[in-house]
């Protein structure tokens, strides 16, 4: 690299006459290759597989992200002097093995024709925290385990969850835990607010911003319950090439495996990898099914659509809160297309010591996204739960899911959280999408706000999209309440910074009404 330090690098060659395009694979996990260039070497391309900086046998220091731009300019430049590359270039790779395709994405040569990235976007911040609440199952357990040793590599998400995850202080975790990740993961715990200089660094930023500068066709690959996927969105449609890219997403986790309730899963992603590759650096046609725009998974229906542009505006179906006096009890509360006829509240009691578990959706490393609900989770305390009238006949979701609540607390701050689910005629319950909010980052924020115990304000949760089919007979169940771990770390109840807080103290929510707005066909 530009600095000196070196990178192990592995080229595998084809056995025909070179010379060859190349595939550039950049990779944390010391074995992709086997998933990346042990495949693309069969089909006649030359494949350059690099540990980046700081992993493996590769020298230097890793700290997340940061050294990605660099290091991954100064391979392509080294891979065009090479008599084996044949001055046609792509990027390939997943996860960590996506976000630094994003890294270099704006400043590509001309010689990199295009890249796949799979299940990433970069912006580092929202991997992070989520309305300002800590994404400890997603950024917490892969901190975790990048160091550990491979004989505990299997157990370390369970060990995670037992000596980790949830426990006050989170500054307060054994700095062995996470050997040389340690140091990203405390600066992360430090700096909650999106606008904090930390996160406005000239490395993030860069990282952040670079696929506004696209100038070539990108294929990217995401999941219907990838935490990425929100990101994914938005980056692609702010693609300058976005009329001449591809975005797939398909059911499943960010892994990529099947639903429960949802057969089968998308298993495309190396013939539609392969047969882009072909195009963009071979010249050959593409197939109609890699036309340019969106390709999205019907939930439900276990089919496909295709859309110039999505999520699109689609007419909206509006829900009211309504019952809330008997809104505790599983189903209890109702979804109302008509506004309650009288003003009511709703109560209940959050302890950050004794939280919602988490039970499928996109925020967790790897989980069953779509999960059975049943009626454990809604008979508690702590969740009020509120169900619509049967539906009746098959409804469409198409979109994103707005949900808006009128709340107040006796915290200095705290968080709420929901759950929209479809509860089948059979009695069956999976979650379709769920979120969560602080106070103190409501609605999107950038930085903290101040909150006034006991005063109403209204907290906006925007779903991320989804095409999703209502069977008919079915309901639909909104639960609320203010937690959901290990996704998340249980919310303090205090101000200030919640890495630091020992002694969390239980708050006391007030529900005063809401709404839920769905898109519909």
């Amino acid at each position: 690299m530009r600095d000196g330090v070196e990178l192990s690098t592995q080229i595998f060659l084809p056995e025909s006459k070179g010379p060859w395009p190349v595939i550039v694979v950049r990779d944390p996990y010391s074995f992709s290759q086997y998933a990346s260039c042990k495949v693309f070497v069969q089909y006649d391309y030359a494949c350059v597989y690099q540990e980046v900086r700081g992993r493996g046998p590769s020298q230097g220091t890793w700290y997340p992200f940061t050294d990605e731009r660099r290091d991954g300019l100064d391979t392509i430049a080294w891979i065009l002097e090479q008599p084996w590359q044949n001055g046609r270039l792509a990027l390939q790779g997943g996860s960590y093995l996506g976000v630094v395709q994003w890294a270099v994405a704006g400043d590509l040569p001309p010689e990199v024709k295009t890249f796949v990235p799979t299940v990433a976007h970069g912006d580092v911040y929202e991997l992070s925290y989520h309305n300002g609440v800590f994404n400890e199952g997603i950024a917490g357990v892969w901190l975790h385990s990048q160091f550990q040793p491979i004989t505990r590599m299997l157990f370390a998400a369970k060990h995670w969850r037992t000596h980790i995850a949830g426990h006050f202080p989170a500054l307060a975790a054994d700095p062995n835990e996470f050997g040389r990740a340690w140091t990203p993961y405390r600066d992360y715990l430090l700096h909650p607010d999106k606008d904090d200089p930390y996160w406005q660094s000239p490395d993030y930023v860069a990282l952040r911003q670079a696929h506004k500068n696209v100038h070539v066709p990108v294929f990217m690959i995401g999941y219907a319950n990838d935490f990425f996927l929100p990101g994914m969105l938005q980056t692609y449609e702010e693609l300058p090439t976005r009329d001449q890219s591809v975005f797939v997403i398909g059911p499943g986790n960010h892994g990529g495996g099947p639903d429960a309730e949802v057969e089968g899963s998308y298993t495309r992603d190396y013939a539609d990898t392969l047969a882009w590759l072909d195009h963009h650096l071979r010249d050959a046609p593409l197939p109609e099914r890699l036309r340019p725009g969106v390709n999205v998974f019907v939930h439900g229906d276990n089919s496909w659509r295709h859309f110039d542009r999505w999520p699109r505006q689609s007419p909206v179906l509006t829900y009211r809160l309504d019952n809330l006096a008997q809104s505790q009890a599983c189903d209890g509360g109702a979804l109302s297309i008509e506004a309650p006829s009288s003003e009511q509240t709703a109560r209940y009691a959050y302890d950050p010591r004794k939280p919602v578990p988490t039970r499928g959706g996109a925020f967790q490393l790897i989980s069953d996204p779509v999960a059975e609900q049943g009626n454990d989770l809604c008979e508690r305390a702590d969740v009020l739960s509120f169900a619509s009238a049967p539906v009746s006949a098959d409804t469409v979701v198409n979109g994103g899911i707005r949900i808006t609540l009128r709340v107040a607390t006796d915290a200095a701050d705290t968080a709420f959280s929901v759950k929209l689910s479809e509860k089948f005629a059979d009695g069956r319950v999976y979650n379709i999408r769920d979120d969560i909010s602080t106070l103190s980052m409501r609605n999107h924020a950038r930085h903290r706000m101040p909150y006034t115990p006991g005063e109403q304000v209204e907290v906006t949760f925007d779903l991320t999209p989804i095409i999703w089919r209502l069977h008919e007979g079915s309901r639909l169940r909104l639960d609320i309440s203010s937690s959901s771990a290990p996704a998340f770390f249980p919310h303090p109840n205090r101000d200030g910074l919640w890495s630091e807080v020992a002694d969390p103290v239980v708050a006391h929510q007030t529900i005063y009404g809401g709404t839920l707005e769905i898109p519909v066909e």
